[in-house]
């Protein structure tokens, strides 16, 4: 089930000597953070970037690794990379896994926010919440299904959505093949033979669409992509791990432009999700969205600039509705610092 390819081991010392190196790159651009298991950081977990292309997603569809590095005594990291949108992944192997993919009992991190932004001169700070990698069983049976356990913390999780989607598009933020609602954490699932990637979510603020916020739950399954024989009955688990702040965000770190949202007096507007399109049509589900705004009307975007045609909304799904508010904006230069105004209004 899961994927395996040759690894190469980065010393420490050689680690250090190539950062101190004076390339401008790596002193100034690059993903930072600290990797971390139940609260605990973690060291020697090995950190891997992947550039990020339209359908591809790093190990799920066996791009080649950019750059890497392992994780210090206090579980921080810092990869050298040049301005682009990169997937991260970090793996700690336990055990006899001699492949370059996670087994049964490795530590495990697929980095739910990916593909991240690096700007230039800007380091983006990124938290990896790594899982302890579960078991998959496969028998055969009258029928071909998926079934098992979405978890937190080791827990059921209640309330929660599988989504199931049969090719790598839209970054797993569109719609999926298979849409299932999960009432208290078991599920079963009858599918097609096929070839499946698996994500689950749980927004606090309840429903099956929209950004993931501070809060929420989310991963993917570790043995992406999952492959379904004729007959198959595949059994899994898929433990969760919430989205936290970057607390250790500092000074001259990459989080985006900011966007204040206010109404036609100038008050800010609280609850607002900014969604956003490559096509000025702006059809469809939006290709990124962020969302909701705080009570300043404020949120930080930090989408590329393929995607610069923005819309405004204060509800989620489905075309815009009659009378229904919002706002529509072009996003400028990828490079902005000054914080955007837009206005909504009913039009």
């Amino acid at each position: 089930m899961f994927k395996s390819q040759m690894l190469l081991a980065v010393p420490l010392l050689a680690l250090a000597l190539s950062l101190a190196a004076p390339v401008k790159v790596l002193a100034e651009e690059g993903v930072r953070g600290r990797a971390s298991l139940g609260g605990t950081l973690v060291e020697k977990i090995e950190v891997r970037a992947y550039e990020f292309r339209s359908g591809t997603f790093g190990p799920l569809t066996g791009e080649r690794v950019v750059a890497k590095t392992e994780t210090g005594t206090d579980g921080s990291y810092f990869i050298g990379l040049p301005p682009g949108r990169y997937v991260i992944e970090a793996i700690k192997k336990r055990g006899d896994n001699k492949g370059v993919g996670p087994e049964p009992g490795d530590y495990y991190c697929l980095y739910s926010n990916s593909p991240v932004m690096v700007a230039k001169d800007k380091k983006t700070t990124v938290g990896l919440y790594m899982v302890e990698v579960p078991k998959t069983t496969v028998a055969k049976g009258e029928f071909s299904r998926i079934h098992g356990k979405i978890t937190f913390q080791g827990k059921p999780v209640e309330r929660v959505y599988l989504y199931a989607y049969s090719e790598v598009v839209g970054e797993f933020r569109g719609p999926a093949s298979l849409l299932q609602p999960v009432a208290s954490g078991d599920f079963s699932v009858r599918l097609p033979p096929g070839k499946y990637y698996l994500v689950a979510r749980k927004r606090m603020r309840g429903g099956p669409y929209g950004p993931i916020g501070v809060g929420d739950l989310f991963n993917f399954y570790i043995g992406n992509p999952l492959v379904l024989g004729e007959g198959e009955e595949v059994g899994i688990e898929l433990p969760l791990v919430e989205r936290l702040s970057q607390l250790e965000v500092g000074e001259g770190d990459f989080v985006g432009l900011k966007v204040k949202i206010v109404d036609g007096s100038g008050a800010p507007v609280k609850g607002s999700y900014v969604l956003a399109y490559s096509d000025p049509m702006r059809v469809g589900p939006p290709s990124a969205s962020v969302g909701p705004t705080d009570e300043s009307g404020e949120v930080e975007i930090n989408f590329p600039q393929v995607y610069k045609y923005l819309r405004i909304r204060q509800t989620l799904g489905g075309p815009l509705s009659e009378g229904e508010v919002y706002a529509d904006a072009v996003l400028g230069s990828p490079d902005e610092t000054e914080t955007m105004t837009i206005e909504l209004k009913a039009k």
